[in-house]
């Protein structure tokens, strides 16, 4: 199922939401009445989760079935409830990194990472945390892989400046079935932002257009 939607009035549906197969987060100020219409959209259960007391949980994390990782500003308390919601099902990372916008430096799936070049020194542990190959590679002329994609394991949408070279590379290590560009609300280029998606369900901003939201579907096979 897939729906267009604001959160806390924006289309900034994946700066503030984080999603993969296994769960959803959301923010704890997110307002009851958009919960229960989020909830209608995906089957897996939703967590409520602060990055020290900040709304910004789909900046600052990045996560797949296996783990997440999270910024070390995470309080301890935010940690611990983060464990009693998922620590038996995915392992939970916490980089020291000065760069610590894990959402949009990081873009992975079920079966595979592509990390920026500022984590470079993460490599390994990103690699373990994850459990999937991981690479450091940046495209479009731009060094945030994580802000400027949106996959799932079906498919991958890419910034539109992005090369065929780009695109055979982030699909062979995705290992996804289609890789193709496209804009979010109407021509926004950091994907990441405008929506959040697993390998079932979607959530997209209110101004992604016709074309945006079929070219996306289609190549995530939502």
């Amino acid at each position: 199922m897939i729906i267009r939607a604001q959160i806390f009035g924006r289309n900034l549906i994946g700066v503030f939401l984080a999603a993969n197969n296994s769960y959803v987060l959301y923010p704890t100020s997110l307002l009851k009445a958009s919960l229960t219409k989020f909830k209608t959209v995906f089957e897996e259960p939703f967590y409520p989760l602060t990055i020290n007391n900040s709304s910004l949980v789909g900046v600052y994390t990045a996560s797949n079935k296996y783990g997440i990782i999270l910024p070390d500003i995470i309080r301890e308390d935010e940690l611990d409830k983060l464990k009693t919601y998922i620590n038996d099902s995915s392992q939970i990372g916490v980089l020291k990194s000065i760069d610590n916008a894990f959402g949009n430096l990081i873009l992975c799936n079920d079966k595979g990472a592509i990390i920026s070049s500022f984590l470079k020194q993460y490599k390994t542990e990103i690699e373990d945390i994850l459990n999937v190959e991981t690479v450091i590679y940046e495209f479009a002329n731009y060094y945030l892989p994580g802000s400027i994609s949106l996959a799932n394991n079906h498919g991958c949408l890419i910034h539109p400046l992005s090369s065929d070279q780009d695109i055979d590379f982030i699909s062979s290590i995705l290992k996804v079935d289609e890789v193709d560009v496209s804009t979010v609300n109407r021509g926004v280029p950091y994907l990441s932002s405008g929506a959040i998606v697993n390998d079932k369900s979607g959530i997209f901003g209110t101004d992604c257009t016709g074309p945006e939201m079929m070219r996306i579907t289609s190549v995530l096979n939502l």
